[in-house]
């Protein structure tokens, strides 16, 4: 973990579940972010907006913590981040923002840079177009340093830049589909491991594989997929991106290209991580079944590994995996059960290679 660098104020719904607040803050700290205070928000039906009595609250806050910094939770419209800006003269980093700076922690290659690239700019432009409309209407004098010609022409070297991005990421996948086909032609079945940030999926990986990819408690370690061949099966296994809970669609569509792993398998497995509370297994469970169906890969087997059992006493063990299995049975069509494991200890591993290689001989009998 980095060491607090910066300190900042957390604006909040009230409703907001709290794994949701647990896990900004886990990212917050990731990229060095302390939160000093927090101020609560209610949302209604008909959007979210910041009043003038929140606004003073925060800018109190802001000073008595010595803070620069606005962490935002709800999805704010650009105008509301506009005027905590204004009102408090504070940066203002929402979740999503916040998801992105902490991948560019583990981003190291040319497609994960690029990837980060485009959804940052992505995620800037409905904030900077209403910036410069505003400007242009003289709603924001002295908003911002270089005025509305310094805005204009970021905004316009911004949709450039994205441009260009894209351009090369589309270059990287049709390199990546070939690969895809050449390994096809060797005639390896492909499984694909997926699931949420530091459920073990790497971990798992290693495994199976014998990699020594590189693992650790910083969420999202791995940003582009790894394909190696099992141990001893003649299969291929894929190590990818980690999922987010409510992902913002500009992150999906950045990362789209790494995530087509996912469709091109031939059986998925889910790692879960087994120590989370019930609430949050049933919504990562349900949100990973609407990402496959958005992949086209809703009917494809899955494997649940239920992972880190080492960190869970045995009664919770029982109950949580009876959920999991309960759930699991209702929104995959092609669930083949859960395993008990820890990758790390390599407990149950040989559980989950058994029901991952049925379900590839099974799936092979039926296109025969």
């Amino acid at each position: 973990m980095i060491c607090s660098l910066r300190s900042s104020v957390l604006l909040f719904e009230k409703s907001a579940r709290p794994f949701i607040l647990k896990e900004l803050e886990i990212l917050a700290s990731v990229v060095g972010i302390s939160i000093e205070e927090k101020v609560s928000i209610r949302v209604n039906g008909t959007g979210i907006r910041v009043s003038d009595y929140k606004l003073d609250e925060l800018e109190k806050k802001l000073k008595e913590t010595g803070s620069d910094l606005v962490l935002v939770q709800p999805d704010l419209p650009p105008s509301e981040k506009i005027a905590i800006m204004k009102k408090t003269k504070a940066d203002v980093l929402d979740r999503t923002a916040l998801l992105l700076e902490v991948f560019e922690v583990n981003a190291g290659s040319r497609e994960a840079k690029l990837q980060i690239e485009v959804a940052k700019y992505k995620h800037e432009i409905p904030l900077l177009r209403e910036i410069l409309n505003r400007s242009k209407r003289g709603e924001l004098p002295g908003f911002m340093a270089g005025g509305t010609y310094a805005i204009d022409r970021y905004y316009k070297q911004v949709r450039k830049s994205v441009a260009r991005a894209r351009r090369e990421l589309e270059e990287i996948r049709k390199r990546r589909a070939v690969l895809r086909e050449r390994r096809k032609k060797v005639g390896l079945p492909s499984v694909a491991i997926v699931g949420y940030a530091n459920a073990g999926k790497t971990t798992l990986f290693n495994a199976l594989t014998g990699n020594n990819k590189a693992v650790g408690p910083t969420p999202f370690t791995t940003l582009s997929p790894k394909t190696s061949r099992h141990l001893s099966l003649p299969m291929l296994l894929v190590d990818t991106v980690g999922f987010v809970l409510n992902v913002p669609p500009e992150i999906v569509e950045a990362f789209y290209g790494t995530l087509e792993e996912i469709k091109e398998a031939d059986a998925l497995i889910f790692a879960l991580d087994i120590g989370e509370e019930e609430d949050v297994l049933e919504e990562q469970m349900k949100q990973a079944a609407e990402t496959f169906s958005n992949l086209d890969s809703i009917y494809k087997p899955v494997v649940i590994a239920a992972n880190k059992i080492d960190s869970v006493i045995e009664g919770d063990l029982e109950r949580k995996a009876e959920l999991i299995a309960a759930r699991a049975s209702k929104i995959f069509p092609k669930y083949l059960g859960t395993h008990l494991i820890s990758a790390l200890r390599r407990m149950g591993i040989e559980e989950v290679e058994e029901a991952v290689w049925l379900a590839l001989n099974q799936r092979q009998e039926c296109l025969g």
